[in-house]
């Protein structure tokens, strides 16, 4: 088994940890790789459109697998958890779901289901048209959802992205006061349903999609814990053992 990995060096996107934990599993890193079979692995941050994009989809054809990389969906302190999937980024790709319990461990409470859905505006949350050709966000979406709302007398909220422009008051305050959140396919919205708010999502896949609802969120929740992982635990090549695991099963 080879690996080549495009992860930027640290401080933000722990590359070390990809690369002792690919190591830990059996792979061999290499600088350069024309895969053989799904046995070789190419890590991506993010699947950016562009050069990036197309790197990645030439490795797939080949036979290679692509391992996508990006900032966790929920975590209590940032970049402590990091997202990892095959193929594509934000819900658009696998990763291996497990029975264990990984929600409850990273610290947060479910509140009740629904309790937001009456009397309050929708909160739009903006995106950075970051990511893979099916997945960034489409120019100005947040404003034109934004105006679809108004056309409709929807009473809304435009929150900007942070990437962008620095929020004026945490999220968490502007999720207390809305009843339902717009998204592209942000981790805006996982948060959201962890505080019992309805999202919308735009993208084609999301992480959380078809989480609305009391029960329909905690699979959706579950599902998404299992899709990434604390750096400790990449490092030690857990989610990485996982995905080989669960292929072999799935013949692959």
């Amino acid at each position: 088994m080879r690996a080549v990995s495009f992860i930027r060096r640290e401080p933000f996107y722990r590359a070390e940890a990809f690369r002792q934990g690919l190591k830990r599993v059996g792979f061999t890193l290499v600088d350069s790789l024309r895969p053989e079979g799904p046995e070789d692995w190419a890590i991506f941050w993010n699947r950016k459109a562009g050069a990036e994009e197309a790197k990645a989809e030439e490795f797939e054809r080949l036979g290679g697998t692509v391992i996508i990389a990006e900032n966790a969906y929920l975590q209590k302190v940032d970049k402590t958890f990091y997202a990892i999937s095959v193929h594509g980024h934000a819900g658009s790709g696998w990763s291996p779901v497990g029975p264990e319990d990984r929600f409850t461990k990273l610290g947060f409470t479910l509140k009740p289901w629904g309790v937001h859905l009456v009397g309050g505006h929708r909160l739009v949350c903006g995106q950075r048209s970051i990511g893979s050709q099916l997945m960034r966000s489409p120019p100005g979406w947040a404003e034109k959802t934004a105006q679809r709302l108004r056309a409709k007398g929807i009473r809304y909220k435009l929150r900007l992205h942070p990437g962008n422009w620095a929020p004026k008051i945490p999220l968490i305050d502007d999720l207390r006061a809305c009843s339902g959140v717009d998204i592209w396919s942000s981790a805006c919205g996982v948060l959201s349903l962890v505080e019992g708010i309805e999202v919308h999502h735009s993208a084609p896949h999301w992480i959380c999609e078809n989480g609305n609802g009391e029960i329909e969120r905690k699979f959706a929740l579950h599902r998404m814990s299992h899709a990434q992982w604390h750096h400790e635990e990449i490092a030690q090549g857990t989610p990485f053992a996982r995905i080989i695991e669960q292929r072999s099963k799935a013949s692959w």
